[in-house]
Order: C-alpha cells, then structure tokens, then sequence
C-alpha cells in the first residue's frame, strides 16, 4: 500500500486522530456544563426549602459510568474504588429522592 491508499482508507474508516480527540474532549465539556447546572439547581431548590437529591443522583451516576468505564480500559484501582463510591452515592441519592419526594 502506498501512502494515498493508506490516507483514502483511513478517511473512509471513520475519524481522524485530530477529530477523534475533539470529539473526547467534547464530553468533558459537556459534563461540566451538566455538573454547573446541577448545582445552580440544587442550590435554588435548597435555599426555597425543597429537597435536591435527583440533582446528586444525576452527577453520582455520570461520575460512577465514567470511572467505571475507566477502570474496564485502564485496570486502574483508584478508579474502581471511585466507581464504587460514587455508584453507592448514586443509589442512595436515588433511593432518598424516591423517598422523600
């Protein structure tokens, strides 16, 4: 294979390393975006007197499928660990809103 057949087949596999790395990085934007607004959220709820807990339920599992997914690829502990932690932070928060809601 010569190196404009090599440049064609990559082109049509999908994209390339430039737009691969934009598109991750997209996400982490976006769960900061989410992670704000969450809190605006529940800071308003709280200082009306109302409880928040799907606000924590929505960050928890987003955090928990992310180290989770992390740990699947990188076999790091830590990361398990923090998957753990924020997957039992999820359900309680969960269990809380279905509670007392």
């Amino acid at each position: 294979m010569n190196k404009q057949e090599i440049l064609a087949k990559n082109k049509r596999d999908g994209l390339d390393e430039r737009e691969q790395t934009v598109y991750n990085h997209s996400f982490g934007f976006g769960a900061i975006v989410v992670a704000v607004l969450c809190l605006v959220f529940s800071v308003y709820k709280a200082f009306h007197g109302e409880k928040f807990f799907e606000f924590g339920a929505i960050m928890t599992a987003y955090l928990s499928t992310t180290f989770f997914y992390q740990y699947k690829n990188l076999k790091r502990v830590p990361y398990l660990i923090s998957g753990i932690i924020s997957c039992v932070i999820a359900v309680v928060c969960t269990a809380a809103f279905v509670v007392f809601e």
